[in-house]
Order: structure tokens, then C-alpha cells, then sequence
């Protein structure tokens, strides 16, 4: 990776590893990872919300709480704390990478393009 890396596509990808690799047999793994997924996924596609930052995190706690190292668990074994460590990394070194896709999609929701045609003359 380098600074042309897109940290939001980065994130997915990993997660999206992560959630198809869960065996599903606990709770905060299993949901946690999708839910994770998908809000990556929301971001990417350009409807992220500004909350979804601090969702992407407080999801995040719940499968390892704290977001240390060694992880505290909450799952049965470390797949659930490995799928968070980059994402936490991510928004703590890249968080503004975030926010301006985030900021940037809003805007381009909200625009409205104006296309100028010329007028026929009829005479």
C-alpha cells in the first residue's frame, strides 16, 4: 500500500474477507463483521453518513473492546478483533480520507446538473 491507496476500498476488502471467513458461531464475529461490511460497503458506494464513522467504531468496540493489542475478546476465537484492527487503524490514521468521501458523495447527491440547450428557431 501507499499513498495512493484508497483506505475506504482497503478497509472493505479486508473486511469483506474477514465476514465471508466467520464461522458464524459467535455473535459479535458473525453480525459485527456484516454490519461492518456493510457500512463500508454504503461509504464506497457514496451514501455514507457522517455517523457512520463513529458507528464503524462503536461496532467495532463490540467485537473487541478497547480496540487494543492483545485484543480483548468478546468472541470465541481472534478473527472478530483481527477483522477491526484495520478498520480502527484506518480511521485513526486516515479519518479525514473518510469524511471527504463521505462530505464529497453528499454533495453530489444534492446537486442538480443543468443541461443548456439551444433553442430552435422556427420561421
Amino acid at each position: 500500500m501507499d499513498e495512493t491507496t484508497d483506505a475506504v476500498k482497503a478497509c472493505l476488502r479486508v473486511v469483506r474477507f474477514f465476514a465471508r471467513e466467520s464461522c458464524g458461531k459467535c455473535t459479535p464475529c458473525r453480525e459485527g463483521t456484516t454490519w461492518l461490511e456493510n457500512i463500508l460497503q454504503r461509504i464506497q458506494d457514496g451514501y455514507g453518513r457522517p455517523s457512520d464513522l463513529d458507528l464503524l467504531l462503536d461496532v467495532s468496540d463490540n467485537i473487541s473492546p478497547g480496540i487494543t493489542w492483545p485484543p480483548k475478546q468478546t468472541t470465541i476465537c481472534p478473527l472478530g478483533p483481527s477483522a477491526v484492527s484495520p478498520i480502527a487503524s484506518a480511521l485513526q490514521r486516515f479519518r479525514p480520507e473518510f469524511e471527504a468521501r463521505i462530505t464529497q458523495a453528499e454533495e453530489a447527491r444534492h446537486s442538480i446538473p443543468v443541461t443548456i440547450t439551444k433553442a430552435s428557431s422556427h420561421g
